[in-house]
């Protein structure tokens, strides 16, 4: 949208992880050394920390796609497996076979082959496991017990830890001291410094294709930093919605008003933004920023009264397009009959609407957050409201509770049904279309209207067997952030 407006081929701070984007900082510089050294040497064990958003993933696929053909990886996203399913995901995702096989020493040996004919091959064998610092003790024991696996020469496999900074305080505890000792290369990834923002921001925008003079300017950068703590991924979400503020506003500098402006439209994070881009809880609250934060930002702009703010019509096409780059991609089965959403089991919480009232602002006050699946809620557990932008002064209005049996459903079949969330526009679902742990399940896509001009689109994912299934997998999904209406949680 704001691309021919700032002279730009492309969207500079979409949140995928496209190699060309990448900003190779002298922290990246080192982190990818450590890898490249582990690699070549056979080292057992590497661990790479840094927190949520700094760049890991994506340092890890620039190292993987420089690698030779003779290198066959692992990538395990969700730790959260017992030893069993962990073992078969590692197999399968190796390419192996695992029909018949239900015993864990069934695999064992069926992986100890496949490792045996690699080596024989002269093929190297490297399993990454992400989110590392959630494994329970006894799946990362049973990391350690894989690199037993080796012959009198070699190590048959690697294993790259890739994880929050709690990750360390877990390996230093004593019960974890053999692991620890088979750590042969570490490394942890610092956020980057007031310099290296600017380097970052200004980075991203040549390669986008940026040649006119410069569009940030130092006090937006400022201030952008002092707000990001130097995290990649919300340091994109900021600029973004700054180019966004600054197109449907005319401006082609991006000053330190506009990024007051985008800070404040993100301001649920204000609160947090110094204890928690510090606690581990940021792992899974940064890893959706984007997601809910442009959710959010559309429809707090729409709903806002700010003088400055763009037209209702402008921002939600400029959110439509933050939106469409944010998670992995889902494919989904559009304009299905309107799944159920749950609703809430604990006690409601009614709240007579005082004069200028809005959901947006009973969101914001009891949520932490605004985005188009609060809003929806608030709709679905108040029937009588029928435009998301007009409530009634001393209208009652319930305000449920955002627990995780909100989002849980069971299906006509017996069957088990996850409510994902609501997205403003149905290319935003197409997004979700590759994330693992949404393989194999039905996704549907259920029309919503929401204004007399406006349809909002609710994303359910089913086909789980049973209800602990299907929670097992919110569970999953909250923690990396995908699921926008706990994108602000504790």
């Amino acid at each position: 949208m704001y691309k021919e407006f700032y002279g730009l081929a492309e969207d500079p701070f979409q949140i995928n992880p496209d190699p060309r984007f990448f900003y190779m900082s002298e922290q990246h510089r080192a982190a990818y050394a450590h890898l490249t050294y582990a690699l070549n040497k056979s080292k057992g064990f590497t661990v790479i920390t840094g927190e949520a958003g700094t760049g890991k993933t994506t340092l890890i696929l620039m190292m993987l796609a420089r690698l030779n053909g003779r290198t066959r990886m692992a990538h395990l996203f969700n730790p959260k497996l017992n030893s069993r399913d962990f073992l078969r995901y590692i197999c399968q995702d190796f390419g192996l076979k695992t029909d018949g096989l239900r015993s864990k020493g069934e695999l064992l040996m069926l992986l100890h082959r496949f490792l045996l004919e690699c080596y024989a091959r002269g093929e190297r064998v490297v399993l990454i496991v992400d989110e590392a610092q959630t494994l329970s003790p006894e799946l990362l024991e049973e990391v350690r017990l894989l690199t037993n696996l080796e012959t009198p020469q070699s190590k048959l496999l690697q294993v790259i830890l890739m994880g929050q900074p709690e990750l360390d305080k877990i390996l230093s505890e004593q019960r974890f001291r053999q692991l620890r000792q088979r750590i042969s290369v570490r490394y942890h990834l610092n956020a980057l410094n007031h310099d290296q923002t600017n380097e970052y921001i200004e980075h991203r925008l040549k390669v986008a294709g940026n040649r006119a003079e410069r569009i940030f300017e130092p006090e937006a950068v400022r201030l952008i930093w002092k707000f990001s703590q130097g995290i990649p991924r919300v340091i994109n979400a900021l600029c973004d919605g700054a180019l966004v503020i600054g197109h449907a506003t005319s401006r082609k500098a991006i000053d330190g008003q506009i990024a007051k402006e985008i800070i404040r439209d993100m301001s649920y994070l204000r609160q947090k933004a110094g204890a928690v881009f510090r606690r581990p809880a940021f792992v899974f609250t940064v890893s959706g920023i984007f997601l809910a934060g442009a959710l959010g930002l559309g429809t707090l702009v729409v709903l806002k009264r700010s003088k400055t703010v763009p037209p209702v019509a402008v921002v939600e096409k400029a959110v439509s397009r933050a939106v469409v780059e944010t998670a992995v991609t889902v494919q989904a089965k559009i304009d299905k009959p309107e799944p159920e959403v749950p609703r809430a089991v604990e006690a409601k919480n009614t709240v007579i609407v005082k004069k200028g009232g809005t959901l947006s602002s009973l969101a914001q006050e009891h949520y932490g957050l605004v985005n188009a699946t609060v809003l929806d809620i608030l709709l679905e557990q108040n029937p009588q409201v029928k435009d998301i932008n007009r409530i009634l002064v001393n209208e009652p209005i319930e305000v449920p509770p955002i627990t995780e049996d909100l989002f849980l459903g069971m299906d006509p079949d017996g069957r088990h049904h996850i409510f994902i969330g609501t997205f403003d526009n149905q290319r935003a679902i197409q997004t979700l279309m590759k994330h693992p742990l949404l393989q194999g399940k039905t996704l549907n896509s259920a029309r919503r209207k929401v204004s007399d001009d406006i349809f909002w689109y609710r994303l359910t994912a089913g086909g789980f067997q049973s209800r602990e299934d299907a929670k097992q997998a919110l569970r999953s999904l909250k923690q990396q952030g995908v699921m926008p209406a706990f994108a602000a949680a504790p």
